[in-house]
Formats: C-alpha cells, structure tokens, sequence
C-alpha cells in the first residue's frame, strides 16, 4: 500500500468540514451519498450555485457523520469538463449536438417504427443502480407498461441478481431481513465472499468499531487474504468456486453438534429432513479436500457461529458473482434459519448490495418483477398493476430477459433497438469482444451524465441526464432504509433529469396523462398508493417525514408507523401464492422459509495445462464499478491510475516478473495488458484484476485493461447473474505470442 493510500484511509475518518475548515457556504442541502448501498447521510455545501463540499450527517444513524474517500470527494464529480450538456445524434460516424426536440423526434421515431415492424420485443431497455426511485418507477411504467417490452433489465443484475434470487428462494419476497443494528449486536460476524473494508467503507468502520468495544468475533471465507481476513479470528481461505462446499461442511457439523433451533425448523420452515440426508455426505474432511481449508479449521468456525446467542453474516460479491451464486445464498439463508438466527437482534443474513440506489430498483420492479414485489408471472400481481396504470393486462410482459439474453437476440437479429441508461457495458459486460460486437450491431440510445463513456463509442444517439446533487428522489439501502437526496444544484448546460426524460417520451409515444407528475414526490406518491399492503409497503412515508427522521425502513404502512427494523420477527414468512414474488413447488407451505438441500457442483472452467491459474476479479477502494464518476476525481486517480493483476510471489519467482513490470494476462475469451502487483493477499496459483477500469475512452485507447476481455459469458441458471469470480487464465510476459 502506498503511503498516500494510507492518508487516503485515515481521511475516511474525518468529515469533509474537519480536513476543509476554511471552506465558506451560502447553503447546506441534505442529501444521502450516491456511491454504494450503505446509504450514508451528508449534506451538499453550495456557494453561488455551485457544489464545493460536502459534509457527513452526524445525525445519521447510518454512518454518524463519517464519509469515506469516494463521498469525501463526492461533490467533484458534480462540475467536471466532461459532464454531458447537448442530446448528440450520430452524423457521419461521428456524435453531433442536435436539440432535444430533434433527438427525442429521432428516438420516438425510430421506436415506433421498430414497434411496427416487430412489436415491441424488438426493443430492450438496460438501465442502473445509480437511478432515483421515482425515476425506476416512471421508466418501468414505460419499459413494461407503454412500449409492453419484456427487454428490461438492470446492471443490477451483475451485481444483487444472485442475492435476490436466493433470498426469494428462501423466503419468498426481496429485502434484507436484518438492519446495521445486527452488525452492532451480533457476537460473531460471518464475512462471506465480501470485502466491506473496500466496497462499504462506513460500514467496515462500524465492524472495527464493534470488535474493539464489544468484542464481536469475525469469521471471514475469501480466497484472498484481504484486510477484512487479516484481523479475523478465523480466515477461510477456501478455493475459488467452492461455496456450497464449504457451507454444507459447515451445516454437517451444526447438525452432528445439534446446535439447531429446533422450534424454528419444525413449525416455520420446509425441508430440513433433505438437508440433512445430503450435509452427511459433507464431513469436515470432504469439506477440507474440495475447499482447500483444514477440517478443523471448518469445524471451529461452524461452532464458533453455532453455539454463538447472536450471530450475523455479510455476504457479497465473492457469492453473487461465484459459482452456484443463487443457491450459496440460499444455503446462507438455510445457516440462518436452522439455527435460529434470524428475525431477533444481533442475528440476520444481510447481503452488501453495491449501488446506492439497487434496492429503489428492486422495490418498484425496475427489471424482473413488478412494483411492490409483485410478480409478473402471478395474472393477479399483473391485473393489480395493470390497474393503477390505467392499462389492458394483455400489456403487461409476464416475464423478462436479462441483458446477455439481450445480446443474443441482438445477435440473432431479434433485438433492433437497445436503450442504455446510466451504466457502462462496453466495460461491466463478461466477453467484451462479443459484447462489443453486439452493440455495433443494434440501434444504441445512451443516456449518461458524461461524454466520452466507453458505450457511447457505439452510440447512435445520446442523451445527456442529471445525476446525484441535481436532482430529488430517494435512494432504499442495505437495511431496507428509504431516505431523501435532495437537489443542490442545477444540471450543466441542456442536460435533464432522467424522469423527464423519460416523461416527454412518454409523451411523445401518446402517454402524456399517465406521466403528467409535476415533481418527484408526486411519483413517490403514485408509487406509495401500489406498496400499500406488499411487503415494502412504504404507504407511511413522505418527504417531509424521510428527512426529519432521517430515513426510514420499510414496511411502513401509515403515517404513525416508526418503519421496521427486522423482518420476519414472529417467523411468518412471505411464501404464499397471492404475496411471493415468485411462486412454484418451492414455495407450497404457506408462511414457512424454505431450506435447501445444494450439492457441490465444481465451475465449468478451472487451470489447465494451458490456462493454469485462477482468475478473480473485484473492486478497490479508490474507485466505484466502471470509474465513470471516479476517473473524473484527480485524488483517487492519484493512487490508482490504471488496471493492474495481483499475482503471489510463489508465481512471480516462477514466471521471472517483478514489481511494477507490464504483463499480458490471458485467457480463453482475450487478454489485458497491465501492471504487475506482487502480493501475499492471495495464494499461489490465483491472480486478481480490478473490474473498474475500461480501454475506450480517448485517454485510455492505448491501454488494453479491462477485465471482462477475460471473463467467462456464464450465468446462473436461476439469477442469471454472470459468474465474474471463477475462471481460469496464464500470464505471459510482454513479447510473448497471444
């Protein structure tokens, strides 16, 4: 670590005011930050109009007035040269400026005419986790509502879909049953496949700060010894891809210990009796053998969580991303429920949800259900949908396709339009080279708040959007905490906001009357009227309330109502027909969970003679998903300009590469040309590439770095999640033959 990272670290724990004293406002606005999902408090220092600082809310229940390095600096971003002013058309294999009314014209048109010749299969929309709300409300009540396209789908599919799906598996609906109180309270803490201490900074601050009051004991599974796997207790450095083994050796040892609740398994959950018959076929020693991790170190973290009152596991990326990334979190859940923590304090299974705003997304049904967690499947969930928008239910798309899926029918001449908003596939996509082949092959509409951004290279037309600080709307957190972010400043140039946008398309495509919202809160409001009743019912919460009380968790069904810390606190669960947000054989006992039975199923790719080695790819601190927002902020490029591969000293001896020096890593799918980082984090045999950083930009076209030219196009059968954690690849020296 350099030493300026190490300052960056230190200055997480100071308030902007405190490392900015002299800084002078005319007005401070609050707001909530728009990095990752763990919601913190601040607010926005405006002088003459302009951002100029920010400061953490010390009021915040979420982080207390701490910010970390990328909301430190968060207000930058708001005034870059880059920020995206004029809608641009493609003329002549170039993107010039037009008026809005040209490009919407352009837009409008062109969808008609595909809506025509095709229907409206032929248009696909792929949207963010770095929307408002409001904003996920009014584009799925166009995607599925007025266009009626099955195309929808979010990049919160590379990121939660795994989580979501399990948790629905488990216990029927979305939504984190626990809160950051289960943090504090917990006595032992499982880190499973997450690296808080880089992705949720504020929240690895709360972890440090319950381990040196409190005592609370950390069990971390991750291949790589991160900093959260350095000061555990226990470190389970198990091998890429081996999750479900690893917790059925676990399970096995909790049931051959009894260290069970057996009240909760037999009147509140369903297949116990399944489980048990395939955990004994998971010794320890068969965990050992396929996980890599000695017997009894699997043994004494099983009982160190069992036999604690209270216990809680963080669980992200290294599951959502991993092999069997569905069912891990399922058997996660299966953890929980067997041994009785869940629904009481100090005691849930929390995943660490990567976008700001990822939950908004989930909550009004932004890509695979509908709002409220109806599911679209269920004609019921349809028709009460189909009801608030004034709309025939026939409209309504009882399903829809995730964007790999996307691609291929792209590529199969299917999909003739495809509408990108606020995120980045030419860099976050698995198998760029095919990725990037189907965005040259399909009408592309980019909508984002900078230019250049590596998709807009195959841009046939773009949109220029508001972000963060210039509009209002509220962002839902980890723990299921709805709270405001107000507008500070005014857009740049012709820029919008995004529910504009998306209301004078509406129009423009004769919807006008069912998008005729005058501001966000009036969204909010339509969207309240279809939560009532559903499990994240947020019927009781308004502006006014989510600022005075700074945020609240939902359900919250009437205006008295304080929110709702846990879920599931009397263990009924959400696994009926008429609430489920998906329904089948797995979810035929009403009001119990679900426990699941997984076997080990090994990766589909792994070393070989020719690709010998594990890849991993992940995040740092200092940047956030594809660096659209980051790149533009001189203090974190500063200490992390560019890609790199992390490789054990074991493997540099071995392949004569020293620090610093340019090597190819390669795989099955392309390669990358990048900085070699020499380090003990990871063992022999694994390497690490960072995700953020792309090769399409101006600034970057000499480079070759992104990760994804490596990654495997493999998803989870049930998520439909790509598995960017587990493939295989070789490293070679500069020189040598691709």
């Amino acid at each position: 670590m350099t030493k300026l990272r190490e300052v960056i670290k230190h200055l997480m724990d100071k308030s902007p005011l405190d490392s900015n004293p002299m800084i002078e406002v005319d007005e401070w606005v609050y707001s909530t930050c728009g990095y990752c999902s763990v919601g913190c408090g601040l607010y926005i220092g405006v002088k003459d109009g302009q951002a100029v600082t920010v400061e953490g809310n010390q009021d915040s229940p979420v982080n207390r007035g701490r910010l970390c390095v990328k909301g430190l600096y968060e207000w930058k971003f708001l005034q870059h040269p880059e920020r995206a002013t004029s809608p641009m058309i493609r003329k002549k294999d170039k993107l010039e400026p037009v008026s809005w009314e040209e490009a919407l014209t352009f837009m409008i048109n062109k969808m008609e005419e595909i809506r025509n010749e095709k229907g409206p299969k032929a248009i696909g929309v792929y949207h963010t986790g770095q929307l408002l709300l409001e904003e996920y409300y009014a584009l799925g009540k166009l995607a599925k509502g007025v266009i009626g396209t099955p195309n929808v789908d979010s990049n919160t599919r590379l990121c939660m879909a795994s989580a979501v799906k399990g948790t629905i598996r488990s216990f029927g609906t979305d939504g984190s049953p626990g809160c950051y109180e289960d943090v504090d309270e917990g006595e032992v803490l499982l880190i499973f496949g997450a690296n808080p201490a880089e992705m949720h900074p504020q929240l690895w601050q709360r972890i440090l700060h319950n381990r040196e009051v409190k005592g609370t004991k950390i069990i971390v599974a991750d291949p790589r010894t991160t900093l959260p796997a350095q000061i555990a207790d226990i470190h389970l450095p198990l091998r890429p891809g081996t999750n479900i083994a690893l917790l059925n050796a676990m399970i096995h040892v909790l049931i051959r210990e009894n260290l069970l609740d057996e009240e909760m398994i037999d009147e509140h959950t369903v297949g116990f009796s399944a489980v048990k018959a395939l955990v004994e076929d998971y010794p320890p020693g068969r965990g050992e053998e396929l996980t890599g991790i000695p017997a009894e170190t699997i043994v004494e973290a099983a009982l160190l969580f069992g036999k604690a009152a209270r216990g809680t596991t963080l669980y992200g990326q290294g599951v959502n991303q991993s092999m069997s990334a569905t069912d891990t979190a399922a058997l996660i859940n299966t953890l929980h429920l067997i041994t009785g923590k869940l629904g009481k304090p100090g005691c849930a299974p929390i995943s660490l949800t990567g976008q700001a705003s990822a939950m908004s997304n989930r909550d009004v049904g932004g890509s695979f259900s509908l709002p409220g967690f109806r599911n679209p499947a269920n004609p019921q969930h349809r028709l009460e949908v189909a009801e608030a928008w004034k709309l025939d239910v026939e409209k309504i798309p009882a399903y829809t396709h995730d964007i790999m899926k996307m691609m291929e029918l792209i590529d199969t001449g299917k999909l003739d339009l495809l509408w990108v908003i606020g995120t980045n596939p030419a860099v976050s996509l698995p198998d760029q080279k095919s990725v990037r082949k189907s965005l040259e092959n399909v009408f592309l509409v980019v909508q984002d708040v900078y230019y250049p951004v590596e998709t807009a290279a195959y841009a046939d037309l773009f949109l220029p959007g508001a972000q963060w600080g210039e509009k209002t709307g509220t962002y839902t957190n980890i723990e299921r905490r709805v709270n405001l972010a107000n507008q500070a400043v005014e857009p740049p140039g012709k820029a919008k906001g995004d529910l504009k946008i998306f209301q004078e398309i509406a129009k423009g495509l004769g919807a006008e009357e069912g998008f005729s919202w005058l501001n966000p809160e009036e969204v909010f409001n339509e969207w309240k009227v279809l939560s009532k009743g559903r499990p994240n019912d947020m019927s009781g919460m308004t502006y006014e309330r989510l600022e005075k009380e700074q945020g609240i968790c939902w359900p919250c069904p009437d205006i008295h109502h304080p929110g709702t810390k846990r879920l599931y606190t009397a263990r009924v669960f959400n696994t009926s027909k008429g609430i489920a947000q998906e329904y089948g054989d797995f979810n035929h006992e009403e009001g119990r969970a679900r426990l699941w039975a997984i076997p080990y199923t090994p990766p589909p790719e792994s070393p070989d003679e020719d690709f010998p080695l594990w890849l991993n790819t992940g995040s740092i601190l200092e940047h956030y998903h594809t660096r659209t927002k980051t790149k533009r902020i001189p203090e974190l490029v500063i200490t992390a300009p560019e890609g790199f591969v992390e490789l054990h000293p074991l493997d540099a001896e071995r392949l004569d590469i020293r620090e610093g020096e340019r090597i190819r890593v390669v795989s099955r799918r392309g390669w990358i040309q990048v900085p070699a980082h020499i380090s003990t984090t990871l063992s022999p045999g694994q390497v690490f590439v960072p995700y953020h950083f792309g090769d399409l930009d101006p600034s970057e076209a000499h480079l070759k770095q992104a990760a994804n030219h490596l990654t495997l196009n493999w998803k989870d059968p049930f998520s439909k999640q790509p598995m960017y954690k587990t493939s295989a690849c070789r490293i070679e020296k500069v020189g040598l033959a691709q």
